[in-house]
């Protein structure tokens, strides 16, 4: 059997992982109850869709992390609870706090594939802005 060293890492770079995948898990609650509460039905639509690419995202982020920086424990993600009560507010919370999170992320090459990731995901989370403002009654600039 061969074994693998794993490459030693700082605590301060796991917790740019598990704060940003616990603000993730926030979103996530937010977004569905903004899906449930949603005034019209474009805006519920696109709220479950980009529910769904939260998720997807969020895995990926969680998997990487364990792919190089070992697992997690079952309590090392926890809820931070996001307070945002309308729907142009939330995903401009969420590409805030994706971009810092963005900026945050190491710099090593193993670390590259979830700089991709997060890459797409703030690009997703651009369009998906601009849905949510065609849905609007305030006219939003883009």
């Amino acid at each position: 059997m061969i074994q693998f060293k794993q490459k030693e890492y700082s605590e301060e770079d796991r917790h740019v992982f598990l704060s940003y995948l616990s603000s993730l898990t926030g979103f996530l609650n937010k977004c569905k109850n903004l899906h449930w509460a949603a005034p019209k039905k474009d805006i519920h639509v696109y709220l479950d869709e980009y529910h769904k690419l939260m998720s997807d995202f969020q895995d990926a982020i969680a998997e990487g992390y364990m792919g190089i920086l070992g697992k997690m424990g079952p309590s090392d993600v926890q809820c931070v609870e996001c307070g945002d009560e309308d729907f142009m507010k939330f995903i401009d919370h969420v590409i805030e706090e994706t971009t810092k999170f963005y900026q945050r992320i190491p710099q090593g090459p193993e670390f590259k594939g979830l700089c991709g990731e997060t890459e797409t995901f703030m690009q997703d989370s651009q369009k998906y802005r601009y849905l949510f403002g065609l849905c609007s009654d305030r006219k939003e600039e883009f």
